[in-house]
């Protein structure tokens, strides 16, 4: 059959856009679909930060000039009782995140791509099997469209607009859990004098009072400017993150002149999606949920998904004919999963580890620095070396809290079997139900033995 376009990308986010440009690029027919207006497309609800260590991944040039809010050096945890602080050092940036992505736009509509804005996805088109196209509806005029594709990508985010229309048959799992999703809520505010905080760190202030089961965050932008919010994990009785943020700011003594936006929204904060690629569709960004599961941010690992998405679509558009196939595309779920999905899989067992942890006890780790801040780094960058660093924490607490002890090696012992179960992600798309199994049991054994409800911990002592 004839195609409209070689791809169909759904979501120009930052992966989408990543991904259009790369394919465009190479030479293949690609359109960009979101729900946006041209000159809206970026403007998000976000944290704002990213490491740079992934600009050079990737091979898109870093912030700059008005995309470039502020440059970071460091990371500050901040306990409960706000004693204590880990610092762990590394460069990023707070952007301006609606001219960043209008520039990564042009540089994929400059390179060949075409953007349908202003554009839902009504449903995919599905024969033989095979995604191929997608029903779209101009949201100003109304207008009906099937538009065909070899290959489609859903980068629709949370929303997940192709992966929740697709028949239960095609994918493993099609809804993502509520117990593993962030609630956030965030403001942009101005102030009339130089905050207390540094203009180049961001800080974390964890605390189930103002964020049960997540954290606060202050990230300046610039002079004058800051985002501030939070994200919570929404179960039963959970306060609203508008509520939270208000008795934030009222606790800690937080008067901004002027509040520039305002918004809120959910970030999946799980290991990936066991299944991220099926026949003539792969999912890329939160549609996939590639988020880090600690703290929410999924800008960098959008960009890593696309730029393994594009080599492996690039290569088969060129050897292949018709849809690829999931044969076809398998190697992007292999080669993510084992190396950036298997840092965030990891990172699981410690969000839930952390939202089991009382106020109380997170003092008594920093108090006692039974990590410091370049450990926590390792832990969360470095799984394969950070053997050393988990023994060195559970000898620190040897002779404190016995049941702080137990649960700290259990969480060990998970955290490296996770994130040994993603190296070994299959190989073919037929090994695929045991392999998920696998993990789902890993995580049962997470829930049971490590996570304790924070609203109950902390609201009903």
């Amino acid at each position: 059959m004839d195609f409209n376009y070689d791809v169909i990308i759904a979501g120009a986010g930052i992966g989408g856009k990543i991904l259009g440009l790369k394919t465009a690029r190479a030479g293949y027919s690609t359109l960009l679909i979101d729900m946006k207006p041209r000159e809206k497309i970026g403007l998000k609800v976000c944290g704002d930060g990213i490491s740079a260590s992934y600009f050079d991944t990737v091979g898109i040039s870093k912030p700059q000039g008005e995309e470039l809010s502020a440059v970071i050096h460091s990371s500050e945890v901040i306990s409960p009782d706000r004693k204590h602080r880990l610092v762990v050092r590394g460069e990023g940036y707070t952007i301006d995140r609606l001219k960043f992505e209008q520039r990564l736009l042009n540089d994929a509509l400059r390179n060949g791509a075409e953007l349908m804005d202003s554009t839902s996805v009504i449903r995919p088109i599905i024969k033989n099997n095979e995604v191929r196209g997608l029903v779209v509806k101009n949201l100003e005029t109304g207008e009906i469209k099937e538009i065909t594709s070899r290959v489609t990508v859903d980068a629709t985010g949370q929303a997940s607009a192709v992966r929740l229309r697709l028949p239960d048959e095609m994918i493993i799992e099609k809804y993502i859990d509520r117990f593993d999703i962030a609630a956030a809520y965030r403001d942009i505010v101005a102030f009339d004098e130089e905050p207390e905080w540094g203009k180049d760190s961001i800080y974390i202030y964890l605390s189930h009072k103002y964020a049960p089961g997540g954290y606060t965050w202050i990230f300046p932008k610039g002079k004058l400017i800051a985002n501030i919010g939070l994200g919570v994990q929404p179960i039963k009785d959970a306060p609203t993150p508008v509520k939270l943020l208000k008795k934030f700011y009222e606790d800690w003594r937080i008067t901004p002149s002027k509040i520039i936006h305002t918004g809120g929204g959910f970030v999946p904060v799980r290991r990936p999606l066991s299944q991220i690629a099926l026949n003539g569709l792969i999912l890329v960004g939160d549609a996939a949920s590639q988020a880090n599961p600690l703290h929410g941010g999924g800008m960098g690992h959008a960009m890593i998904a696309a730029h393994i998405a594009a080599m492996v679509i690039n290569d088969r558009l060129e050897s292949k004919e018709g849809v690829l196939s999931i044969d076809d595309l398998w190697p992007y779920a292999v080669e993510y999963m084992r190396t950036d999905g298997a840092k965030n899989a990891a990172l699981e067992i410690i969000r839930i580890l952390l939202q089991g942890f009382t106020d109380d006890e997170i003092n008594f780790i920093m108090k006692e620095k039974i990590v410091s801040g370049e450990e926590l780094y390792e832990i969360e960058s470095k799984p394969k070396e950070s053997s050393s660093v988990w023994s060195k924490i559970i000898r620190a607490v040897m002779h404190g809290k016995f049941g702080l002890l137990n649960r700290l090696r259990i969480a060990r012992d998970l955290y490296s079997k996770m994130h040994e179960a993603f190296e070994q992600y299959p190989e073919k798309p037929s090994d695929l139900p045991a392999w998920h199994e696998r993990v789902n049991k890993i995580v049962g054994q997470a829930r049971e033995k490590l996570w304790r409800n924070p609203i109950e911990h902390t609201y009903r002592k």
